[in-house]
């Protein structure tokens, strides 16, 4: 019998930001794919506040494939979707809603880093201004519950008075993170849960940047083909011989965050170096973009897969090989 899937993937409206946007593109992916692997395929988008019984009753999927970012708007919200799937125990892709929880909030993730003795960059909530003396280090602002770079404040800020202001402004939900000074990676991963395979490694360059701008992959850089930020970022899989050791330790250290986030299926990690060589995480993405151009196929590919053996890997990974053509 023919595994019937349902692509689940993120409800898209009229108000729908690039990042949202791109979840099409992902989905066209995932579905050209799993037909061409012989899979009778359905998609829908996914609203929690609409009883998933009737799309689930008529569909009556063998797994589902989860493609859902954010729910109602929100990305903090995103681990409503696997949790729901997990209630009425039907297989699905990618990480649990365990994992989603662990990383839903970035200082709540970056605390279970410190715990487990993973360099994450320094940071500060609004309430650290009343029981710490703040150092002097540059920062980033950042929200707390945003992924795809959403509301990144890439201008850096050392002035605690002026820190303090843009915190309070923007409320609980926004941190400041130090800016490291050095290298940016973003490490793909694939595996079943407890053994994370990392995909060759590659590292952001910025090209032909203006001297005064900080290197960061911000929101310009990810959404919009047109900006400069996005022509002159430039992904990189070629590495000296000098750069083993930081290899080898940036592998060693994305398998130590699988283990840690209970990561499954398929995830990333981004990095930044310091000068000294330091590898410093910056998140982690549960649900990484999987649309043709995105950093996780450039990676698949770079490993040798084909498009259909990346999906293929995936629905193996995390729903078990029954489900797989």
């Amino acid at each position: 019998m023919v595994p019937n899937v349902l692509i689940y993937h993120t409800d898209i409206s009229k108000e729908s930001t690039p990042d949202d946007l791109d979840v099409l593109d992902e989905a066209k992916f995932v579905s050209d794919n799993l037909i061409k692997l012989g899979y009778k395929v359905e998609q829908r988008p996914f609203k929690y506040n609409k009883n998933e019984t009737d799309d689930l009753k008529e569909i009556n999927p063998s797994f589902i494939f989860n493609l859902v970012e954010s729910v109602d708007g929100k990305d903090s919200l995103a681990y409503l979707a696997p949790f729901r799937f997990e209630r009425f125990r039907i297989p699905y892709t990618g990480c649990t809603a365990s994992s989603f929880l662990k990383t839903e909030r970035k200082t709540q993730a970056k605390e279970k880093m410190r715990e487990n003795g993973i360099l994450t960059p320094y940071w500060l909530t609004l309430k650290d201004f009343q029981k710490e003396n703040i150092p002097k280090k540059k920062f980033i602002l950042k929200s707390n519950l945003d992924h795809a770079s959403k509301n990144l404040e890439s201008t850096l800020l050392d002035d605690q008075e002026e820190l303090r202001k843009f915190l309070s402004l923007r409320g609980g939900y926004f941190f400041a993170e130090e800016y490291i000074e050095g290298r940016e990676f973003n490490i793909s991963m694939i595996g079943p849960i407890k053994k994370g395979n990392v995909l060759p490694i590659a590292e952001m360059t910025f090209v032909n940047w203006p001297l005064n701008k900080p290197k960061i992959i911000d929101y310009e850089a990810k959404w919009n083909e047109d900006s400069h930020e996005s022509k002159n970022t430039v992904r990189n899989f070629n590495f000296p011989d000098s750069d083993k050791s930081l290899i080898k330790n940036l592998n060693d250290i994305c398998k130590k965050c699988w283990t840690i986030f209970d990561l499954r299926g398929y995830a990333r990690v981004d990095f930044r170096v310091d000068k000294n060589n330091r590898p410093y995480v910056l998140e982690i993405n549960v649900n990484p973009c999987i649309s043709p151009d995105a950093g996780f196929v450039a990676a698949s590919h770079k490993a040798g897969m084909t498009d259909e053996q990346i999906i293929r890997n995936i629905i193996k990974d995390s729903c078990g090989k029954k489900f797989v053509l």
